[in-house]
């Protein structure tokens, strides 16, 4: 598969076989991503941040760990990153009442509905209403590629700007058939006293091991 573009704010979703390569490209810098994983058989397993951080008993993975669903199996290998390492695994997706609390009015574009949207569009008409019934409607927590967040002495968490330059990359390698969903988050509400985001595309790709 050729590179892909995900325009800014937009989700997308993709079968990654087993032994393939699905690389994400941070094409301009500073824009986070949304990362979700899915057993296509069975949609109700997916890439679980809770279950992956009580296995490595730590917040933050990295290249070499071996990443795990929601009923402790293995998932995704990661094998590739070339930014400095900010990841946050700790944030839910940005929804429409996050917008609204912020002061936002109308509607906003948001990594959950960019979720929802990217899942229905994979799977309808292909799949039989049983197999519907258990995809998430809520998102899972996603592991949030280039995005910077901190937990301070206090347990606090702490926003911080992005540290992820042009062109800086991630690959993971499926260790099962998986759905891969990616949203190129449209978060445009200042995060944090250095951070002002502005949303960007960015470029995937998926390719044979």
């Amino acid at each position: 598969m050729s590179k892909q573009t995900l325009p800014a704010s937009s989700g997308t979703a993709l079968l990654l076989k087993q032994d393939h390569i699905v690389k994400i490209t941070n094409t301009h810098g500073r824009q986070v991503v949304d990362f979700w994983a899915l057993n296509p058989s069975d949609p109700a397993e997916y890439l679980s941040m809770s279950h992956n951080h009580a296995i490595h008993r730590k917040l933050h993975f990295k290249v070499g760990d071996t990443l795990y669903s929601s009923i402790s199996q293995p998932i995704l290998s990661w094998i590739e990153d070339t930014s400095k390492g900010d990841h946050d695994t700790l944030i839910s997706a940005c929804n429409p009442l996050r917008y609204k609390k912020m002061g936002v009015e109308g509607w906003h574009a948001s990594c959950a509905e960019n979720y929802q949207q990217a899942v229905k569009n994979l799977f309808d008409p292909s799949i039989s209403q049983e197999m519907k019934d258990r995809l998430p409607i809520t998102p899972p927590t996603p592991l949030n590629l280039f995005m910077n967040v901190k937990v301070n002495e206090e347990g606090g968490i702490v926003f911080r700007a992005p540290t992820s330059e042009e062109g800086d990359c991630v690959a993971f390698k499926a260790l099962m058939d998986v759905i891969i969903v990616l949203s190129a988050c449209p978060m445009d509400q200042r995060a944090s006293e250095d951070w002002l985001p502005n949303p960007k595309g960015v470029h995937y790709a998926i390719v044979a091991a």
